[in-house]
């Protein structure tokens, strides 16, 4: 029995299911003193593989995805920003936004917790089973303008044109100063917009600064109409979290020290 044991062991790892091979001997030892049927032994072990699978590719998804941190919907503290519908940010999460086609906008000024949201968005569809991608605005331009000069334009675009859900951050942050700079931002929304694929963006400048943003009027007005075509838009108006880290830094730090009653 054992040599038959260590056969099936063996063609487990062949056949590269590495979880359940592992497992394989403590799961029949356990299968053995607790009286488990066969069907009920396969189940676990099947389940065990399944699970180890499902873990491996969400770990490639989130490498693949370059996220700069770890965010979720409920680490939010929506109190601190009272202008973001809490009930409108739990039916994004839902991901309804994805099979609707639904770009999402936040806007506001640095700091009001706008990449928290977007990252956090991203994350759980990412979770789900879809392909994300991150990258601020300033680095995916230039990463295509380099792309372009390289002659693989037309390969290193897919990066942002595949994925089922894409974050662009900090539009505005850095202005385009050419026009091959804004065409190709606009050839990741246009192709985006085409395919269905909707993109989220954070922005810390009003939409009608975008002209000034893209070094021309008609450029931005092009863009704005794929983004803003049954978007859904925050404009958050509260203040930042970092300046409100500081003020709490400066207040403890400042706050003369009480006299030891000892």
């Amino acid at each position: 029995m054992s040599s038959l044991y260590e056969q099936i062991k063996s063609d487990l790892g062949y056949l590269k299911l590495d979880a359940a091979a592992g497992s394989f001997a403590g799961l029949a030892d356990q299968a053995r003193a607790e009286d488990w049927t066969h069907i009920e032994f396969l189940a676990r072990l099947v389940a065990i593989q399944a699970s180890a699978d499902r873990d491996r590719r969400l770990a490639a998804r989130m490498r693949y995805a370059r996220f700069p941190f770890h965010r979720r919907i409920e680490d939010f503290d929506f109190d601190f920003q009272p202008s973001i519908d809490p009930k409108l940010v739990a039916d994004l999460a839902t991901l309804r936004f994805i099979d609707e086609q639904r770009p999402v906008l936040f806007l506001g000024q640095p700091g009001c917790g706008k990449t928290h949201l977007a990252v956090a968005l991203a994350t759980a569809a990412v979770e789900a089973g879809y392909r994300g991608y991150f990258s601020t605005a300033d680095a995916m331009v230039k990463t295509l303008l380099r792309a372009d000069h390289d002659g693989n334009a037309s390969t290193k675009i897919k990066a942002y044109t595949a994925p089922t859900v894409l974050v662009i951050d900090d539009v505005g942050l850095i202005r385009h100063k050419t026009q091959a700079e804004a065409a190709w931002f606009f050839e990741v929304v246009n192709t985006r917009y085409q395919k269905g694929h909707p993109t989220i963006v954070t922005t810390n400048r009003g939409l009608p600064d975008w002209g000034d943003i893209f070094g021309d009027p008609v450029i931005a007005a092009a863009i704005l109409d794929r983004l803003m075509h049954n978007a859904i838009v925050f404009n958050i108006k509260g203040p930042s979290w970092r300046l409100r880290e500081h003020d709490s830094l400066q207040i403890a730090t400042t706050q003369p020290t009480q006299p030891s009653t000892r």
